[in-house]
């Protein structure tokens, strides 16, 4: 007895050992087996060097302190390579976020308003640059290219979205940019947000940024930008939050507790630490203004901002009309002619089966004499026996 029981864990520890030896092998193989997205060449530019690919957990390589917030937005994997074409070279990160509407928020996350819109083709919905770097968002792909001493041209990057584009996750992206006021609007200070670390460096507001105070933890998408309004000093901006909730009570509810972290369209300064803040609720959208000097300035604004729920429809469409009545005629004609082409066959085969089997194997298989019974009325003196259907010879000359 205790030689088996000291016998079994070791079993059980070479058994385990032995799973891991198989299972260690196949997860290696997988990651490294992933094929990279990054082409290896693009109108003219032709990689350098190693894909590097990384998984969310270790993007700090390549992201450093951003890293948090990609996981925030929801990352799948991140790529990197360097690019050439004759003197000039270009490092290309590519992050493959979990969709659309994640990638478009960490494509305004890095975006700096310095930069200026640039044409990318039709597979590309966002493209930002600078002299020497370039932002690109297609589908849920976001492209984030450097290169020395000036970015690949225009087309060379219509060029690269053109390859990556079929790859890419072409669901909508979200509608809450539509909200924002187009009057006053600072270009390329949009900032599309989906939890508080993104959302506190976009939204500075006092004692407000201790919590997730918008709600981010009932599914609230926020987006906020910079305005130059109308009766303030020309250098003073001001911040613009707009918030979409699932339902309209969720907003109703987020919105009566905002007195806890925001003095809300006070008539003074409270004076307790509270940011003041103007702001007002329509529907399922919260909208927010912060640095207005007055109710008046705010409302300016805000009464520009009203909510409407817009459908949208991913599937496939298709439209249903009704046939002619020609068409009518012709398919009832075909389909009849069908049916009666296919009892003909069916009658045809079924009866001369049925002959043919009678010829061969008489009495054997159909009409046997057991199972045939004939009735008789009795005018004659002999009655007639079922035998007598095959002693007769239909061939035979009488």
């Amino acid at each position: 007895m205790e030689a088996s029981r000291s016998v079994r864990p070791a079993m059980k520890a070479w058994i385990v050992a032995a799973v891991l030896f198989l299972l260690g092998p196949v997860t290696v193989t997988s990651v490294s087996a992933a094929e990279p997205i990054l082409p290896p060449a693009f109108a003219g530019w032709t990689i350098s060097g190693p894909v590097t690919q990384l998984a969310p957990s270790n993007l700090e390589r390549i992201a450093s302190t951003r890293a948090p917030v990609f996981r925030e937005y929801g990352i799948i994997g991140a790529e990197r390579a360097a690019y050439s074409q004759g003197a000039q070279q270009a490092r290309i990160t590519l992050y493959r976020m979990i969709d659309p509407s994640a990638a478009f928020g960490a494509f305004t996350y890095l975006r700096d308003p310095k930069m200026t819109s640039v044409a990318g083709g039709i597979w590309t919905a966002y493209a930002a640059a600078a002299e020497d770097r370039a932002l690109l968002v297609i589908g849920n792909l976001l492209l984030d290219i450097s290169s020395s001493p000036a970015r690949p041209q225009d087309e060379d990057l219509k060029g690269l979205a053109d390859g990556l584009g079929p790859q890419a996750d072409r669901t909508p992206y979200p509608i809450i940019a539509g909200y924002l006021p187009s009057p006053g609007l600072v270009a390329n200070t949009e900032h599309y947000v989906l939890g508080s670390q993104a959302f506190v460096q976009a939204f500075p507001v006092g004692a407000a940024r201790q919590r997730d105070w918008i709600g981010f933890d009932k599914s609230a998408e926020a987006i906020i930008a910079r305005y130059r309004l109308d009766g303030q000093s020309s250098d003073k901006e001001v911040l613009l939050l707009i918030a979409l909730y699932p339902t309209q009570q969720i907003a109703a509810e987020r919105y009566d507790n905002l007195d806890k972290w925001i003095a809300l369209n006070p008539d003074e300064d409270p004076g307790d630490g509270r940011p003041t803040v103007f702001g007002k609720r329509s529907g399922a959208m919260i909208a927010m203004l912060a640095g207005a000097d007055s109710r008046e300035i705010a409302r300016v604004l805000l009464d520009q901002i009203q909510y409407g729920s817009q459908v949208t429809w991913n599937e496939p469409t298709h439209r249903l009309t009704d046939p002619s009545i020609g068409t009518i005629v012709v398919g009832a004609f075909m389909g009849t002619g069908a049916i009666m082409l296919f009892a003909v066959a069916g009658g045809l085969g079924f009866g001369g089966i049925r002959l043919f089997v009678k010829y061969l194997l008489p009495g054997k298989v159909f009409d046997r004499n057991d199972q045939v019974e004939i009735l008789q009325l009795g005018l004659t003196a002999k009655p007639i026996d079922a035998k007598d259907f095959y002693r007769i010879d239909p061939f035979k000359k009488t």
